[in-house]
């Protein structure tokens, strides 16, 4: 009955994430006494006939654990909500009282850790994740004592919250909804020093912390050259790694060898089960009280739970850990349980504890990479003459087996590739075309080697097993690295809308079934459709332009029917950067494989900190970029040249011109906001104007110099993102535009935009859209005319912060 009910559950859960808005509770209660007396009646059925449920009994039981994952996934959903920070409390000053639960990742800006509040005015979430910033000369910082880094540990701290929201861009990781998860009510930070509390507070959770804390310790004054895959395959500490490595783990398809999963998970079970009964057949007393299978067992079991804790228990170690007890157990009792039914099993239990597992590439990947072992590694019927084969070459020499075991590592490794593809693209847009390769060395030394050396640095951190660990690790990264050198080893795809991600996945499972299947031929139906899948641009004479929520910065997105340009890059402060985080994620997911060109408005980080890291993964065709001096030019680009109002062009029946600066005026070089590149994009349903920090002093030298229909528009992205220096009443009057476009973050300490900035436009009669309120903005000049939408809108989650105006209500809410 369990392969019947996991699915179900499955789908409840999955049902519940995709609505906009919670049910209410009297929808919920209904579908738990549906799903209940649907459970019985299922259940009658079942403990009548065991063997035989029927159709109609598996039809019970699905519709049963559907509901009550749907009720039950719900009500804890509401309780996450409700245990949220309300926008009232959001940037005041606070004091609260509570202990350190948990400690997250340093950066630049501090280190992160979650607090459990304990006493706090009301309205206060009871768990937040805060910033304890490091100190910076010349600023008044929060000193944070040594014991501050004990989870456990009781503060009082004077913090500043605001409600957790995250960034809303097409294609990009929702930290909203990794916060709303994780039952997080707010983020900030330490405002103040903090002031020790009398006592420590033990709870399961702050005792595994101590133990992780204690273990990343450890690990650090080892010395270890290779400390990001030491802590990584040691505690499931993956942040040390930085971008470069990363891209050569992605190139190579070795993601799940860095992070702790089943496969680790598995190993250290058999290595410590193994060891133990071997152990325990070297005492015939023991031996007669307990097996030695069964010791093995319980020490594996023990040893594999304990490792996935030390992890931080993630999808991947929870199914593990649950299919070993569900193994385990099966050989106690001396039943037969099938591999399928413990993974059911191990499904079931995985939503139960986290109902909100399902948004985590992990839990998708980690179960059908399971499930395709299960199916396609179970033994085929076979006739005599194969069993006595088979029979024979079991008595041959283990050497003369390697080259079978070989092809067999081979046929499922670029089996679990081609399944694994579709996932894969829907998730990161990229496939490692070379995988198969890459893991056929990497899952064997990184299985039986680094990691084994690794847990054992963890253990005894004595000098030459930490000279060992970094050795063998030195040589994996050159194997990694030569395999992502390799042409075509990464293989990347515009992100497929998931209903062909599940079909193409379907029917690839099916093409991998044994010769004889009938119509088999249909996964290359599935293939296809994945491969040649192309996200709808605009037709001849069309643009869409797409300012991106990437913070307190400006990117924007300009495409035509065979040309993209991107106008400023967004920030990079504080371990975000705007071109890994957003415009790379979102290029991608929109079929972008090179641009035709880059602007670079002006010098300040919140427009050119994402240019690096754009630059290394996107080639691109042209740079332009103002406020900078020859010199500089250069450093930016090898091919980079200024902005020049000389420069006009058409791209598929779209005009654009660069209406700012003028070369022969004072403009050039100056790093001013005034300086900026101002970018005109023209088709025959209107024009849309984006002039970077550009202020008053630019609006009127252009209004000045320009005749008036180069400054008509119907949309415009507010310079310098709504600030009381641009905007002038005379700019706003003539380009007569009916939208206008906020570029802001969430809450920022500019105040942006300013209430001036947004009552004008507002009076002028121009729509006001803002990126922290709608996520990014899309503006589609179609022939049929202009239309402009929101990500927020377009894709409303239950979990999205329900948003509020931080600083005035002059402007009208856009719909």
């Amino acid at each position: 009955m369990i392969a019947t009910l996991a699915p179900g559950w499955l789908l409840g859960c999955v049902a519940l994430h995709l609505l906009p808005a919670l049910p209410g509770r009297g929808v919920l209660a209904a579908s738990a006494l549906a799903g209940a007396i649907a459970l019985a009646l299922g259940w009658r059925r079942w403990r009548k006939v065991p063997e035989a449920l029927g159709l109609w009994g598996h039809g019970l039981v699905f519709l049963a654990a559907a509901l009550l994952a749907f009720s039950s996934s719900g009500w804890r959903s509401a309780a996450h909500l409700a245990d949220r920070l309300p926008e009232a409390l959001a940037g005041h000053e606070l004091v609260v009282e509570g202990y350190v639960r948990a400690m997250g990742r340093a950066d630049e800006s501090g280190r992160r850790f979650e607090l459990a509040v304990e006493r706090a005015p009301e309205g206060v979430p009871s768990r937040l994740w805060l910033l304890a910033p490091t100190a910076r000369k010349g600023r008044e910082e929060a000193d944070f004592p040594d014991a501050f880094w004990q989870p456990g540990t009781r503060w009082r701290l004077q913090v500043k919250l605001r409600p957790p929201q995250g960034l809303a861009d097409p294609g990009v990781f929702d930290r909203e909804f990794f916060w709303f998860s994780r039952g997080i009510g707010a983020t900030g930070r330490v405002s103040a020093p903090p002031h020790a509390l009398a006592g420590t507070v033990w709870t399961p959770r702050v005792a595994l912390e101590r133990w992780r804390e204690a273990a990343r310790q450890r690990l650090e004054r080892t010395g270890s050259r290779q400390g990001e895959w030491l802590a990584a395959l040691a505690i499931g500490e993956t942040r040390g790694f930085d971008e470069e490595a990363w891209q050569t783990i992605a190139a190579t398809g070795t993601a799940h060898l860095v992070s702790i999963s089943g496969l680790h998970v598995t190993l250290v079970a058999v290595l410590a089960g193994g060891i133990t009964a071997a152990l325990w057949r070297r005492d015939p007393d023991r031996l007669l009280r307990v097996p030695a299978r069964q010791a093995g067992l319980v020490a594996g079991v023990l040893a594999a739970l304990a490792y996935a804790l030390l992890a931080g228990m993630e999808v991947p170690t929870q199914r593990a850990v649950v299919m070993l007890l569900a193994a385990a157990g099966a050989l106690f009792s001396g039943r037969f349980v099938s591999g399928w039914t413990v993974l059911m099993l191990s499904l079931w239990a995985v939503l139960v504890f986290d109902p909100w597992a399902v948004g985590a590439p992990g839990f998708w990947l980690s179960f059908l990479a399971m499930g395709a072992l299960i199916v396609y590694g179970s033994p085929a019927p076979q006739d005599a003459a194969t069993a006595e084969a088979a029979a024979a070459q079991q008595t041959r020499p283990w050497y003369r087996s390697l080259p079978s075991f070989g092809r067999e590592l081979v046929t499922v490794q670029w089996r679990l590739t081609l399944l694994l593809a579709p996932v894969v693209l829907g998730w990161f847009g990229s496939v490692a075309a070379l995988g198969t390769l890459a893991n056929l060395v990497a899952i064997p030394w990184v299985s039986w080697v680094v990691t084994p050396l690794a847990l054992l640095v963890l253990a005894f951190p004595a000098g030459f097993l930490v000279a060992a660990f970094d050795a063998s690790v030195a040589l994996l990264e050159a194997v990694l690295r030569f395999c992502a050198a390799l042409p075509g080893a990464t293989f990347a795809l515009p992100s497929p809308p998931w209903p062909l991600v599940l079909a193409a996945t379907a029917a690839i499972a099916w093409m991998l079934l044994p010769r004889g299947t009938p119509a088999r031929s249909i996964g290359l139906v599935g293939i296809a459709s994945i491969l040649f899948w192309q996200p709808p641009r605009p037709g001849p004479g069309e643009a869409r332009l797409t300012v991106l929520d990437v913070g307190q910065g400006l990117a924007v997105h300009v495409q035509t029917a065979a040309h993209d340009l991107v106008f400023d890059t967004g920030p990079r402060q504080g371990g975000f950067d705007a071109g890994s985080r957003v415009l790379i994620p979102y290029l991608r997911a929109q079929g972008v494989r090179q641009l035709d060109r880059v602007i670079l408005s002006h010098p300040d980080n919140d427009h050119v900190g994402g240019w690096p890291a754009l630059a290394r993964a996107l080639p691109a065709a042209s740079v332009r970029a103002g406020g900078l001096d020859d010199e500089r030019l250069a450093a930016m680009h090898p091919l980079a040249l200024p902005c020049s109002r000389d420069d006009r062009w058409e791209w598929d029946g779209v005009r654009f011109s660069v209406l700012h600066p003028d070369l022969t005026d004072p403009w050039k070089g100056r790093g001013d906001n005034d300086a900026s590149c101002v970018l005109r994009v023209e088709t025959a349903s209107g024009a849309a104007i984006v002039p970077g920090d550009l202020g008053r002093r630019g609006e009127r030298h252009l209004l000045d110099s320009l005749p008036a229909r180069d400054v008509r528009a119907e949309l415009v992205v507010a310079g310098h993102h709504g600030s009381k220096t641009s905007s002038a009443p005379e700019w706003i009057a003539a380009t007569g535009a009916r939208h206008v476009v906020y570029a802001v973050g969430y809450r920022n300490r500019f105040h942006h935009p300013d209430c001036g900035v947004a009552s004008a436009w507002r009076r002028a009669g121009a729509q006001a859209w803002r990126s922290d309120r709608d996520g990014a903005v899309t503006a589609f000049f179609a022939a049929e005319g202009l239309s402009v939408r929101s990500h927020r809108t377009e894709t409303r989650r239950y979990w999205y912060s329900v948003w509020q105006e931080p600083s005035c209500d002059e402007e009208e809410l856009s719909p």
